[in-house]
Protein backbone atom coordinates (compact mmCIF):
# COMPACT_ATOMS: atom_id res chain seq x y z
CA UNK A 1 0.00 0.00 0.00
CA UNK A 2 1.49 3.31 -1.05
CA UNK A 3 1.20 6.51 0.99
CA UNK A 4 -1.59 7.92 -1.19
CA UNK A 5 -3.79 4.99 -0.21
CA UNK A 6 -3.27 5.87 3.48
CA UNK A 7 -4.47 9.49 3.05
CA UNK A 8 -8.13 10.08 3.77
CA UNK A 9 -8.85 12.25 0.77
CA UNK A 10 -12.52 12.52 1.62
CA UNK A 11 -11.61 14.03 4.99
CA UNK A 12 -9.17 16.48 3.46
CA UNK A 13 -11.66 17.50 0.80
CA UNK A 14 -14.29 18.03 3.47
CA UNK A 15 -11.89 20.18 5.50
CA UNK A 16 -10.98 22.26 2.45
CA UNK A 17 -14.65 22.70 1.63
CA UNK A 18 -15.43 23.81 5.19
CA UNK A 19 -12.51 26.27 5.20
CA UNK A 20 -13.61 27.64 1.84
CA UNK A 21 -17.14 28.09 3.17
CA UNK A 22 -15.88 29.85 6.28
CA UNK A 23 -13.65 32.10 4.18
CA UNK A 24 -16.55 32.97 1.88
CA UNK A 25 -18.48 34.19 4.92
CA UNK A 26 -15.70 35.78 6.98
CA UNK A 27 -13.81 37.62 4.23
CA UNK A 28 -16.79 39.67 2.95
CA UNK A 29 -17.82 40.36 6.56
CA UNK A 30 -14.31 41.48 7.50
CA UNK A 31 -14.05 43.54 4.33
CA UNK A 32 -17.36 45.23 5.09
CA UNK A 33 -16.27 46.00 8.65
CA UNK A 34 -12.97 47.42 7.40
CA UNK A 35 -14.75 49.63 4.86
CA UNK A 36 -17.10 50.88 7.59
CA UNK A 37 -14.13 51.59 9.86
CA UNK A 38 -12.30 53.43 7.07
CA UNK A 39 -15.39 55.47 6.19
CA UNK A 40 -15.83 56.41 9.85
CA UNK A 41 -12.17 57.39 10.18
CA UNK A 42 -12.32 59.48 7.00
CA UNK A 43 -15.45 61.22 8.25
CA UNK A 44 -13.90 61.91 11.66
CA UNK A 45 -10.79 63.30 9.97
CA UNK A 46 -12.92 65.53 7.74
CA UNK A 47 -14.96 66.76 10.70
CA UNK A 48 -11.99 67.48 12.95
CA UNK A 49 -10.20 69.23 10.11
CA UNK A 50 -13.18 71.56 9.69
CA UNK A 51 -13.94 72.20 13.37
CA UNK A 52 -10.21 72.27 14.07
CA UNK A 53 -10.12 75.74 12.51
CA UNK A 54 -12.19 76.98 15.44
CA UNK A 55 -10.07 75.14 17.99
CA UNK A 56 -6.92 76.62 16.49
CA UNK A 57 -8.10 80.21 17.07
CA UNK A 58 -9.35 79.45 20.57
CA UNK A 59 -6.11 77.80 21.66
CA UNK A 60 -3.49 79.84 19.80
CA UNK A 61 -4.78 83.41 19.83
CA UNK A 62 -3.95 85.45 22.93
CA UNK A 63 -5.46 88.89 23.42
CA UNK A 64 -3.57 91.74 25.04
CA UNK A 65 -5.51 92.88 28.08
CA UNK A 66 -5.04 96.39 29.49
CA UNK A 67 -5.75 96.48 33.20
CA UNK A 68 -7.83 99.63 33.86
CA UNK A 69 -5.65 102.00 35.86
CA UNK A 70 -4.68 105.66 36.20
CA UNK A 71 -1.01 104.73 35.87
CA UNK A 72 1.01 106.05 32.93
CA UNK A 73 2.18 102.51 32.21
CA UNK A 74 -0.67 100.19 33.15
CA UNK A 75 -0.24 96.46 33.43
CA UNK A 76 -0.70 94.49 30.20
CA UNK A 77 -1.20 90.75 29.98
CA UNK A 78 -1.77 88.21 27.23
CA UNK A 79 -4.86 86.09 27.86
CA UNK A 80 -6.67 83.27 26.11
CA UNK A 81 -10.31 84.14 25.57
CA UNK A 82 -11.68 82.52 28.76
CA UNK A 83 -9.24 84.46 30.97
CA UNK A 84 -9.78 87.65 28.97
CA UNK A 85 -13.53 87.41 29.57
CA UNK A 86 -12.98 86.78 33.27
CA UNK A 87 -10.74 89.82 33.66
CA UNK A 88 -13.07 92.05 31.63
CA UNK A 89 -16.13 91.07 33.65
CA UNK A 90 -14.36 91.79 36.91
CA UNK A 91 -13.00 95.16 35.81
CA UNK A 92 -16.21 96.27 34.10
CA UNK A 93 -18.17 95.64 37.30
CA UNK A 94 -15.61 97.63 39.27
CA UNK A 95 -15.08 100.55 36.87
CA UNK A 96 -18.29 100.93 34.84
CA UNK A 97 -19.06 104.23 36.60
CA UNK A 98 -15.51 105.56 36.50
CA UNK A 99 -14.72 109.18 35.64
CA UNK A 100 -11.00 108.57 35.13
CA UNK A 101 -10.10 108.99 31.42
CA UNK A 102 -7.39 106.32 31.44
CA UNK A 103 -9.63 103.78 33.14
CA UNK A 104 -12.49 104.43 30.71
CA UNK A 105 -10.11 104.20 27.76
CA UNK A 106 -8.81 100.79 28.83
CA UNK A 107 -12.30 99.44 29.41
CA UNK A 108 -13.30 100.56 25.92
CA UNK A 109 -10.16 99.05 24.41
CA UNK A 110 -10.76 95.69 26.08
CA UNK A 111 -14.39 95.58 24.96
CA UNK A 112 -13.43 96.35 21.37
CA UNK A 113 -10.80 93.61 21.45
CA UNK A 114 -13.42 91.16 22.70
CA UNK A 115 -15.70 92.14 19.83
CA UNK A 116 -12.86 91.79 17.34
CA UNK A 117 -12.11 88.28 18.57
CA UNK A 118 -15.78 87.36 18.15
CA UNK A 119 -15.61 88.81 14.63
CA UNK A 120 -12.56 86.67 13.80
CA UNK A 121 -14.36 83.59 15.05
CA UNK A 122 -17.44 84.40 12.95
CA UNK A 123 -15.25 84.71 9.86
CA UNK A 124 -13.73 81.30 10.52
CA UNK A 125 -17.10 79.65 11.10
CA UNK A 126 -18.44 81.26 7.92
CA UNK A 127 -15.79 79.33 5.94
CA UNK A 128 -17.05 76.04 7.37
CA UNK A 129 -19.95 74.41 5.55
CA UNK A 130 -22.10 73.48 8.54
CA UNK A 131 -24.84 72.11 6.28
CA UNK A 132 -22.33 69.79 4.60
CA UNK A 133 -21.20 68.56 8.02
CA UNK A 134 -24.84 67.92 8.95
CA UNK A 135 -25.43 66.00 5.70
CA UNK A 136 -22.30 63.90 6.13
CA UNK A 137 -23.25 63.19 9.74
CA UNK A 138 -26.61 61.88 8.57
CA UNK A 139 -24.85 59.79 5.92
CA UNK A 140 -22.45 58.22 8.43
CA UNK A 141 -24.86 58.18 11.35
CA UNK A 142 -25.12 54.39 11.51
CA UNK A 143 -21.34 54.15 11.95
CA UNK A 144 -21.27 56.56 14.91
CA UNK A 145 -22.25 56.05 18.52
CA UNK A 146 -25.13 57.96 20.07
CA UNK A 147 -22.63 59.99 22.10
CA UNK A 148 -20.64 60.92 18.97
CA UNK A 149 -23.81 61.99 17.17
CA UNK A 150 -24.95 64.11 20.11
CA UNK A 151 -21.53 65.78 20.34
CA UNK A 152 -21.46 66.60 16.63
CA UNK A 153 -25.02 67.92 16.43
CA UNK A 154 -24.51 69.86 19.66
CA UNK A 155 -21.39 71.56 18.34
CA UNK A 156 -23.05 72.41 15.03
CA UNK A 157 -25.95 73.99 16.92
CA UNK A 158 -23.56 76.01 19.08
CA UNK A 159 -21.68 77.27 16.01
CA UNK A 160 -24.93 78.34 14.35
CA UNK A 161 -26.10 80.02 17.56
CA UNK A 162 -22.76 81.79 17.96
CA UNK A 163 -23.05 83.38 14.52
CA UNK A 164 -26.39 84.99 15.32
CA UNK A 165 -25.93 85.79 19.01
CA UNK A 166 -22.44 87.29 18.72
CA UNK A 167 -23.45 89.49 15.79
CA UNK A 168 -26.69 90.64 17.42
CA UNK A 169 -25.05 91.52 20.73
CA UNK A 170 -22.09 93.40 19.27
CA UNK A 171 -23.63 96.79 20.02
CA UNK A 172 -20.32 98.59 20.35
CA UNK A 173 -19.51 99.61 16.78
CA UNK A 174 -20.78 103.12 17.55
CA UNK A 175 -17.93 103.74 20.02
CA UNK A 176 -16.06 106.74 18.60
CA UNK A 177 -12.97 107.07 20.79
CA UNK A 178 -11.64 103.67 19.68
CA UNK A 179 -12.87 103.04 16.14
CA UNK A 180 -12.82 99.90 14.08
CA UNK A 181 -10.43 99.98 11.14
CA UNK A 182 -12.44 98.38 8.34
CA UNK A 183 -11.12 97.95 4.78
CA UNK A 184 -13.12 96.23 2.04
CA UNK A 185 -15.63 95.00 4.64
CA UNK A 186 -12.85 93.36 6.67
CA UNK A 187 -12.19 94.50 10.22
CA UNK A 188 -8.42 94.91 10.31
CA UNK A 189 -7.87 96.42 13.75
CA UNK A 190 -8.53 99.45 15.94
CA UNK A 191 -7.66 103.14 15.67
CA UNK A 192 -7.51 105.57 18.58
CA UNK A 193 -8.73 109.15 18.36
CA UNK A 194 -5.99 111.76 18.66
CA UNK A 195 -5.72 113.44 22.09
CA UNK A 196 -8.38 111.06 23.33
CA UNK A 197 -7.45 111.24 27.00
CA UNK A 198 -8.20 114.97 27.05
CA UNK A 199 -11.65 114.50 25.53
CA UNK A 200 -13.63 113.64 28.66
CA UNK A 201 -17.01 114.15 27.01
CA UNK A 202 -16.25 111.65 24.24
CA UNK A 203 -15.03 109.06 26.74
CA UNK A 204 -18.13 109.56 28.90
CA UNK A 205 -20.39 109.12 25.87
CA UNK A 206 -18.66 105.87 24.95
CA UNK A 207 -18.76 104.60 28.53
CA UNK A 208 -22.49 105.25 28.47
CA UNK A 209 -22.72 102.96 25.42
CA UNK A 210 -21.09 100.20 27.47
CA UNK A 211 -23.47 100.71 30.38
CA UNK A 212 -26.55 100.91 28.17
CA UNK A 213 -25.55 97.62 26.56
CA UNK A 214 -24.30 95.79 29.63
CA UNK A 215 -26.61 92.84 28.95
CA UNK A 216 -25.29 92.51 25.40
CA UNK A 217 -21.73 92.48 26.72
CA UNK A 218 -22.73 89.63 29.03
CA UNK A 219 -24.45 87.68 26.24
CA UNK A 220 -21.47 88.12 23.93
CA UNK A 221 -19.10 86.96 26.66
CA UNK A 222 -21.32 83.99 27.52
CA UNK A 223 -21.53 82.65 23.96
CA UNK A 224 -17.75 83.01 23.57
CA UNK A 225 -17.22 80.97 26.73
CA UNK A 226 -19.72 78.34 25.56
CA UNK A 227 -18.16 77.80 22.14
CA UNK A 228 -14.71 77.76 23.72
CA UNK A 229 -15.76 75.14 26.27
CA UNK A 230 -17.73 72.89 23.90
CA UNK A 231 -15.13 72.95 21.11
CA UNK A 232 -12.41 71.91 23.54
CA UNK A 233 -14.72 69.28 24.99
CA UNK A 234 -15.35 67.80 21.54
CA UNK A 235 -11.62 67.44 20.92
CA UNK A 236 -10.96 66.28 24.51
CA UNK A 237 -8.46 69.13 24.52
CA UNK A 238 -7.59 69.14 28.22
CA UNK A 239 -6.65 65.44 28.23
CA UNK A 240 -4.62 65.91 25.05
CA UNK A 241 -2.69 68.70 26.74
CA UNK A 242 -2.03 66.54 29.79
CA UNK A 243 -0.72 63.71 27.59
CA UNK A 244 1.56 66.10 25.72
CA UNK A 245 2.97 67.52 28.94
CA UNK A 246 3.46 64.01 30.31
CA UNK A 247 5.18 62.91 27.10
CA UNK A 248 7.53 65.89 27.08
CA UNK A 249 8.53 65.53 30.75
Amino acid sequence: MNIEDKIDWNGWMLLVAVLALIASVIIPFAQKKYEEYRAKRNFQYYLKKQIGLILNLLTSEKLEYHEPSVKNEPKKELFFIQDFVGALRKDFKEHKNSVQPRVIFMLLMNVQKLCHFAYQLRRIISTIDLQSITDKTLEHGKELSKKELNNIYGLILICESFMGISLFHDRFDSIKSIKRDIENDIWKGLTVEKDLLTNQDRLNEDLLILNDNENSLKELSDILLIINQETKKYFDYENLQKKRKKGSS
